[in-house]
């Protein structure tokens, strides 16, 4: 097994704060430097899992940075990193609740697939929803169409 480039702590530090890979050239960086905290905070996200995706630390920092993080695109792609894993589910119920329509989204997905008896609960509790892509996922669900899936991929078998 190849040593990672980066430390377990470093890379859950980035995560959490933003701050500088151990190493990151900080004249080109490879993202446009608009984007540079969010593209920075999915990176360490996905070298935490792909590192050190096979110990607890890791997956735990990215449970945490799911729940509560600071910048919804990592949170996104903390989301789906445990998605793939297959250790989502407790955070769903939460994901219903969250502020950004990406995670409300991913959640519905979620359940529509694997939970698909709870459509009558989402619709409900979706109907006033403002976002298109919740709007048009409930909708193709009910009308037996396979749903276009925004967010949730399928966990790797």
């Amino acid at each position: 097994m190849p040593i990672p480039a980066w430390s377990l702590e470093s890379l859950i530090s980035t995560l959490f704060t933003g701050e500088k890979l151990p190493g990151e050239n900080s004249d080109n960086p490879p993202w446009p430097s608009s984007f540079e905290d969010e593209y920075r905070r999915i990176t360490a996200a996905n070298c935490l899992e792909k590192d050190f995706g096979h110990l607890k630390e890791a997956v735990d920092a990215l449970q945490r940075f799911a729940e509560a993080g600071d910048v919804p695109e990592a949170r996104m792609r903390c989301v789906a990193l445990l998605g793939l894993r297959r250790t989502i589910k407790p955070l769903i119920e939460q994901l219903l609740k969250d502020v950004e329509p990406e995670l409300r989204l991913y959640a519905i997905e979620y359940l529509l697939v694997h939970e698909p008896e709870r459509f009558p609960e989402l619709e409900e509790k979706f109907s006033d929803e403002e976002d298109w892509e919740i709007q048009e996922t409930l909708e193709l669900f009910r009308n037996g169409e396979p749903i276009p899936l925004f967010y949730y991929d399928m966990p790797k078998q």
